[in-house]
């Protein structure tokens, strides 16, 4: 099947190729400046049919003024530029025929709306929100957000996105979403994945881009879609850069720093940074475990138990690059990308154990936990881009290389004692070496081409293969030496490849346009465990298909539908089966049997005067994989947690966008998102149904003050959650920022507090068959950072955004 596979792509591919010579295509281009003759980015241009005035097609210029519309039927046009800050300006009439290739409008200068400007100041800097056709924009730099949060802390403040402290991410309340950074999977475990955007400072990221319902293009991979982080590049001629820096404190010293450096000409762009981020942090938690025989028994004994985490993050990130633009119509881009890392933890945790029914001590244990983790991330790339003309016809290809290591020396030694005291057992310690080595190979090839009636093909095709390995090593302290723990030590290697094809066909008419994709992916896996000589292996072929259509009613109603099916596939941190525990009693392994969740997914966006925006959505998921918590076979006092395919799951959710203008000084983006998640569960003879409603609001106001001061405010509140056999109860917080622009506007000061009412504590529940757990978290977030910015060099002008073809795995490991 794999072969006929990998022939279909390559003869779709060889066909469409030949295929694209024998177009004709034609097109209509032109620039917008202003009466300074500066050009005005980001308005909206229509293009319009003479004979009736409808409308052909709305676009938006790009940041340098300039617009295109590609391939318009034959016929007769006139163009209108819409701005609330101009006036609007109708072109002359204009013919389209056989024998025109491109239609030039030239340089059309906006006059000032001065009715406008007498009320409004006029900002520059973009909406903190930006709804696009396939995704939803939150634009980071120069907001509130810019400073004083990582990256995982920035994440949590995103409208819509939920994520807990593992790297376990949610869009809209769906578990399963895909992280990449730069348009490129991350390849990491969720607690790897974590550190790293712990150790990514919020200053170094442009913007945020979320895709909740994502076309064949992307890979099928993440069934709440997909989180984009798209880190700052220069934008500027010439020799140019920043560099920033901060200090603050929570329960600990936070301090940071990063330098970001690019040179560009018509032939090079060269481009580099480097950040270093220190934080000192302290999480109190607090957990109670009930212990039953059966889920309608009373519990026979229970465990209370209160930790202090103090871990110390320690990081150094680097990005290198050069893009040589070879012709006008050709470009070659290199690119290097590491990390290094350290976050060694101490952690003191006391447990009492208890008689359910008398409240009795039976013991006490005293443990300390002792972690030294470290890792190494880097990446390679090279990538390739053809223009054959300006009216979309391109070919992207990338070629990456991924190399991630880290290591986790743990430790944890155990004292149990009785309510007076006294020593009852000999004193128990634990040292685990728990290594990871992971590398990841990926090739891929996109190819749009534009055809005539104003139709659209896009095609592509990607490969990746994965290799992840860990030899956990155990001892055990026994008569005064440490021994192996051959039961629970463990070698794995877990091989993956993944031989990917798509095709998106899309098609504009006068006010409506649509997208139909049809997405092949072919899975191989392997699995052995070395330790116990047993091996897995998976091979399938599935089909993702993917349907949008839009129509614009007028410029200021526009509704549009999406549907795609999707997948999530176990992590391969999930797939291990390895044990890596937590405290003394309690551990977490992986489940080698784990099969694919699939969802079908459904969205309907209305879009009221280009601002406003409502969403209905709705999401149906077989086989979904979730966390179980159950009892140790051997040790009634120790509890374990797994992934498993659970059973289904329904989401149904409404939401709403509002960006605002209240008055001259005062802007303001407001979300609202109303859902449900719907679990079905089977268990034993019964199906368990567990469901729970949630609201979760977020805003963020900005305050222009006299002086180049300005003032921000927002916050998030969610009003609980339902995941799974989990019920997560009600958080959120409040943050501002204030900052001004000095030294002629190329340096800010900004002082930012976080969760100014420490409201961000996680209280959450689990249930299962034979425990119950009920825990809280009490994370180190409320903190005042005060950064500083300096920007030089250069003019301004765009440049385009690297990603590459690592674009839907590196989350998984």
């Amino acid at each position: 099947m794999f072969h006929y596979f990998r022939y279909f792509i390559s003869l779709f591919l060889v066909s469409t190729l030949l295929f694209a010579h024998a177009q004709q295509s034609t097109k209509v281009i032109g620039q917008i400046i202003d009466q300074n003759t500066e050009a005005v980015p980001y308005v909206q241009v229509s293009l319009h049919h003479v004979h009736d005035g409808t409308v052909a097609k709305v676009i938006v210029a790009d940041s340098t003024g300039n617009f295109m519309f590609p391939n318009p039927s034959f016929g007769n046009y006139y163009v209108r530029i819409n701005s609330m800050t101009y006036q609007d300006i109708f072109s002359p009439h204009f013919r389209l025929n056989e024998f025109i290739n491109e239609y030039n409008l030239g340089k059309i200068i906006l006059q000032q709306n001065n009715a406008y400007l007498a009320e409004v100041v006029i900002n520059k800097r973009k909406q903190f929100i930006e709804q696009q056709q396939d995704k939803t924009v939150f634009n980071i730099e120069n907001s509130a957000l810019a400073d004083g949060n990582n990256g995982l802390e920035l994440l949590a403040k995103i409208p819509g996105i939920a994520v807990d402290d593992h790297g376990t991410f949610s869009i809209k309340g769906k578990s399963g979403a895909s992280i990449m950074i730069n348009g490129k999977l991350t390849y990491l475990s969720a607690d790897q994945l974590a550190n790293l955007l712990r150790s990514t400072s919020s200053a170094d990221i442009n913007k945020i881009e979320v895709m909740s319902n994502p076309n064949a293009k992307q890979d099928a991979a993440g069934t709440s879609g997909i989180i984009n982080i798209v880190l700052k590049k220069g934008l500027k001629q010439g020799f140019n850069g920043a560099i920033s820096g901060n200090i603050g404190a929570g329960r600990g010293l936070h301090l940071g720093g990063s330098v970001n450096l690019n040179f560009r000409t018509e032939k090079i762009n060269a481009f580099g940074s480097y950040n270093q981020y220190f934080q000192n942090l302290r999480y109190y938690n607090s957990l109670t475990r009930y212990f039953h025989k059966d889920s309608q028994a009373q519990p026979k004994t229970f465990s209370q138990q209160e930790n202090k985490i103090q871990p110390k993050l320690r990081s150094n990130n680097f990005r290198v690059g050069m893009d040589f633009y070879l012709s006008p119509k050709q470009t070659l881009g290199f690119l290097v990308n590491g990390g290094l890392g350290k976050y060694p933890k101490h952690e003191p945790t006391t447990t009492q154990f208890r008689n359910f029914e008398t409240k009795d001590l039976i013991w006490l244990a005293s443990t300390i936990t002792a972690g030294k983790e470290r890792w190494e991330d880097m990446l390679y790339n090279i990538n390739y881009n053809l223009k054959f003309n300006e009216s979309g016809h391109e070919l992207k290809i990338d070629f990456d290389l991924i190399d991630h290591y880290s290591k986790m020396d743990q430790t944890l030694t155990t004292q149990h004692s009785n309510e007076n005291q006294n020593n009852i057992r000999p004193l128990s310690s634990r040292i685990g070496d728990i290594p990871s080595d992971n590398k990841v190979y990926v090739a891929k090839i996109d190819y749009s081409l534009p055809l005539a009636e104003q139709f659209k093909l896009e095609t592509g095709w990607k490969t990746s293969h994965i290799r992840t390995e860990n030899d956990l090593q155990y001892d055990t302290l026994q008569n005064g030496n440490y021994v192996p723990d051959l039961s629970t030590s463990n070698h794995f290697i877990y091989k993956e490849t993944i031989q990917a094809g798509y095709i998106n066909l899309s098609k504009t008419w006068n006010k409506i346009s649509t997208q139909v994709g049809l997405r092949a992916e072919y899975t191989s896996t392997n699995g052995n465990q070395i330790t116990i000589d047993e091996q897995f292996s998976k091979d399938y072929l599935k089909l993702f298909p993917s349907a949008f259509i839009s129509y614009s009613l007028n410029t200021n109603h526009k509704l549009q539908l999406g549907y795609s099916y999707r997948v999530e596939r176990p992590s391969f941190w999930d797939l291990n089966p390895f044990r890596v525990y937590t405290d003394p009693f309690s551990y977490s392994e992986g489940n080698a049997t784990l099969d694919p969740a699939y969802e079908h997914a459904f969205e309907m966006n209305y879009t009221l005067v280009n601002k406003y925006m409502f969403t209905l959505n709705y999401a149906n998921r077989s086989d979904v994989v979730n966390e179980i918590i159950g009892i140790d076979p051997t040790n009634a006092h120790i509890t374990y947690e797994k992934p498993e395919n659970i059973g289904s799951f329904r989401n149904y959710g409404i939401s709403f966008i509002a960006p605002m203008q209240i008055v001259s000084w005062w802007t303001a983006t407001y979300f609202a998102n109303f859902y449900q998640n719907a679990y079905e569960i089977p268990q034993e003879n019964q199906l368990i149904k567990r469901a729970g409603n949630t609201l979760t609001l977020n805003t963020q106001n900005n305050f222009k003050l006299p002086k180049d001061w300005s003032l921000e405010l927002g916050g998030n509140y969610m009003s609980g959650l339902t995941v799974g056999l989990s019920k997560i109860k009600s958080y959120g917080l409040v943050y501002t920022g204030i900052q001004k622009n000095i030294l002629n506007k190329k340096a800010t000061v900004k002082l930012v507090v976080n969760d100014i009412f420490r409201t961000n504590n996680r209280r959450f529940e689990t249930v299962s068959n034979t425990v119950r757990l009920i825990g809280r978290s009490n994370p180190d977030s409320r903190t005042a950072i005060l950064s500083f910015n300096y920007r030089f060099g250069g003019s301004d002008n765009s440049i385009k955004q690297r990603s590459t073809g690592s674009e839907e795995i590196k989350n998984r490991l």
